[in-house]
């Protein structure tokens, strides 16, 4: 599995970003969606470290509570199959793991429970999701944003920047460079 932002190319990095999250993994690499999520998010903030470091923290916030929302709806998803194959004994000892004493409980608590626990975690998931659809742009625009970046790039450095071989990480401290470097011509500009 792919874990770091220099194992990828900036292709590749923008694939990820635009939630082809299979990027990360080997050709016949199965992981679970908890780990992916987990890469993902640290690939992302790595970028963003790099190229932006003022703007991780909001990001973080915003990544984490999406993978807690996702994780709820996987965990009450795989604890209702359980519940749904009538393995209530496995159903509780997710319960127990989850913090909830239910030893005691009959099998309609346990039903009950989980059902009321996947709703819950469904409709944060839901309104999460569309907190995100709200503030994020669409591929083609994620895409069109990148392009731009790339060819502004392309034009301050004089040089051509090919996706499909450069390094991630390389491009993310182009990107940085470029603003430092922007940012120090406007305050420049400004003092005459």
């Amino acid at each position: 599995m792919i874990e770091k932002l220099e194992q990828l190319t900036v292709d590749q990095f923008i694939d990820l970003v635009c939630g082809k999250v299979n990027v990360v993994l080997g050709k016949h690499e199965v992981c679970s969606p908890e780990k992916i999520a987990i890469t993902v998010r640290n690939i992302i903030i790595e970028y963003r470290d790099i190229a932006d470091p003022g703007d991780v923290a909001g990001f973080i916030r915003n990544i984490e509570e999406w993978i807690k929302a996702r994780i709820g709806v996987i965990l009450w998803t795989m604890v209702s199959n359980l519940v749904m194959f009538k393995d209530y004994d496995k159903a509780r000892a997710v319960l127990d793991m989850y913090g909830l004493s239910s030893s005691s409980w009959n099998d309609k608590r346990i039903e009950g429970e989980v059902k009321s626990r996947l709703a819950k975690s469904q409709r944060l998931l839901d309104e999460v999701e569309a907190e995100r659809e709200k503030q994020s742009e669409d591929i083609d625009k994620i895409r069109s944003q990148f392009d731009g970046q790339t060819a502004a790039l392309m034009a301050h450095f004089k040089f051509q920047i090919d996706t499909s071989t450069m390094r991630a990480t390389i491009y993310a401290h182009l990107v940085a460079r470029h603003n430092a470097e922007i940012k120090a011509m406007k305050k420049a500009m400004k003092k005459k």
